[in-house]
This record gives structure tokens, sequence and C-alpha cells, in this order.
């Protein structure tokens, strides 16, 4: 398929979406919620300025924080590329191929810079600094899992999330 191209600007420190050629899809009519993945909709360009987080509530920055943790953690835990059965072509490679020496990098990085910063961005939501670097956290996050895969936690949310009907809102 080819789409337009697409500049992708993050409003919350979390999906790393900036990143990945993955959207997320909920169908409140038949509550169910999945992934969609493509190389077509990975974006041209992304936009990543922490300015764009700075009116997020606290606890919303909190679970997209814990996003960007859970992303990291998946990612380079995830089953190694070289324990997958190897395909006919690299054309034939699915989009998540496994932890690897170059999503390990990226989700290192993610996870070393999260656990320094998420801590400091849920005492002061206010901290520029802290949100700026838990942002940076977040792309090389998506980087590492979007070609690593993630895992268990995410796989788990799909048929919990879909099941929600409301939210109690945030303050």
């Amino acid at each position: 398929i080819q789409l337009k191209p697409l500049i992708a600007i993050p409003t919350t420190a979390g999906t790393g979406s900036e990143t990945t050629g993955v959207a997320i899809f909920d169908d409140t009519a038949s509550r169910s919620k999945t992934g969609l993945a493509s190389r077509s909709l990975k974006p041209t360009l992304g936009i990543v300025d922490p300015l764009h987080t700075r009116t997020l509530p606290p606890k919303v920055a909190t679970y997209a924080g814990l996003d960007v943790l859970c992303h990291a953690m998946e990612s380079y835990t995830a089953l190694p590329y070289n324990q997958r059965p190897a395909p006919a072509s690299p054309l034939q490679r699915p989009a998540y191929q496994g932890s690897n020496p170059v999503s390990d990098v990226w989700s290192l990085f993610a996870l070393e810079t999260c656990v320094e910063f998420l801590p400091k961005v849920l005492a002061d939501t206010n901290d520029d600094e802290a949100r700026g670097k838990l942002l940076l956290a977040s792309t090389a996050a998506g980087i590492g899992f979007g070609n690593a895969g993630v895992h268990l936690c995410h796989g788990m949310s799909y048929p919990i999330a879909s099941q929600v009907r409301g939210y109690v809102g945030y303050d």
C-alpha cells in the first residue's frame, strides 16, 4: 500500500509510535482490540518535542512512562532472533524479529534512561529535562520494539483493554 508521507508528533512519552509501522485498533462494537502492522504505516518523519507533553495530567504521564519501561523490557527480553526460523528471503522477515544486537542497543538505552528519569517525571511533571529524556527513551524503546517486538505484557493487554467500557477522569 502506498500512503502519503506520515509525520508523527507524539504527545505522550510512551508509545514510541513515531518510530514504528504499527497502529492499535479498538473496535468498540465487537469489544476487541488488535494491532495492525505494515511497513506502509511507518512514519516518514517524527517530530519529538517535550513541549508537546507539557500539559499531560500526572496520571497520563505515569501510565505512558510505564509503557516506555514495558516496551524496553519486553523487546530486550524477547525471544532472540537466532532462535526463530529463518525466512526464505529477507523480504519475508516478520516486522518483529526477536531481540537482536541492534534492538538491544536501543532497548538498553531506553531502560537506563527510563530508570533515571521516570521517577523524576513522576515527582515533578513540570521538570522539562526529565520529560525530554523520557520522550527520548520512548523513541528509543519504539525503535527497539519496532524491530524486536514485545511479548506477554502487551499481548495480554489486548483482551483486557478491549473490555474497558469507560474511564474515570484524570486529576
